[in-house]
């Protein structure tokens, strides 16, 4: 039986753009970012791992896109519009298979691993996977064949893949991006692992052209290097972990 509390402070969106890796190294270098999601389709994924690799505490798992820029796969037509790039919001739901976005998924999981050998996890852009039942089926099922952990929400729970207790999604817009919101979070953890999402960056232009979460981004930042915060993870006696050990919790 678990008692200790142990927290995973996932940034997504790493390699999204260059500032985005910038601050997600940062915040993990000087704050408690702890893990990190690989974009694998976005021009600047393979640059951002190399620089990945100067953070060996670092886990890296896959934020597999399936709504933002175009494919890796070269024959997923369910996914893609006349010009290539994914599908969104209900065009996607109606026209996305299964067959499909498995397919996809393993093109980007391949490809990270062939850049990042040691993959830690899976979770989805926009969490697809737990909004698309054909995702989720899919990501269950190769996350079961790579023996990868996969973020669900605190009420999923699957018998053959590993996940956490409990996921905070909500430290993310104007309002709830602040000192005392985080802290709360961190001082109502509970046993077991936790999983705390952000989105931390420096700007640039290819993320204000490429997102509409831009400047909040530079106030998580500020926030994940706040001196306080480790203060707080100390007198809780909690562990800051990563998703690469979480599979010894749950065998």
């Amino acid at each position: 039986m678990r008692t200790k509390k142990k927290v995973i402070i996932n940034a997504d969106d790493f390699g999204m753009t260059p500032g985005v890796t910038a601050g997600i190294l940062y915040a993990h270098q000087f704050g408690i970012v702890t893990s990190t999601t690989a974009m694998v389709n976005s021009p600047f994924a393979k640059e951002s791992l190399v620089l990945a690799k100067n953070c060996p505490n670092l886990g890296i798992g896959l934020h597999f896109a399936l709504d933002a820029g175009k494919p890796i796969s070269k024959n997923v037509p369910s996914l893609i519009d006349h010009s290539g790039q994914f599908l969104t919001g209900h065009s996607l739901m109606k026209s996305a298979k299964k067959s499909d976005i498995k397919d996809e998924l393993l093109a980007q999981l391949e490809l990270l691993l062939q850049w990042y050998p040691n993959v830690t996890h899976i979770d989805s852009h926009h969490h697809m996977h737990l909004h698309l039942p054909e995702a989720l089926e899919a990501v269950l099922e190769v996350a079961e064949a790579y023996k990868l952990p996969v973020r669900s929400f605190t009420e999923n729970h699957w018998r053959t893949v590993d996940s956490t207790d409990k996921l905070y999604y909500d430290f993310y817009g104007t309002e709830n991006v602040t000192i005392p919101y985080l802290e709360s979070i961190l001082k109502n953890i509970e046993n077991g692992v936790s999983e705390v999402m952000c989105h931390p960056a420096f700007l640039d232009p290819w993320l204000l052209a490429a997102s509409s979460y831009t400047e909040t981004r530079m106030k998580e930042l500020e926030i994940l290097i706040d001196h306080r915060l480790k203060e707080i993870i100390e007198d809780q006696t909690m562990e800051l972990v990563h998703f690469g050990g979480i599979h010894h919790e749950y065998r």
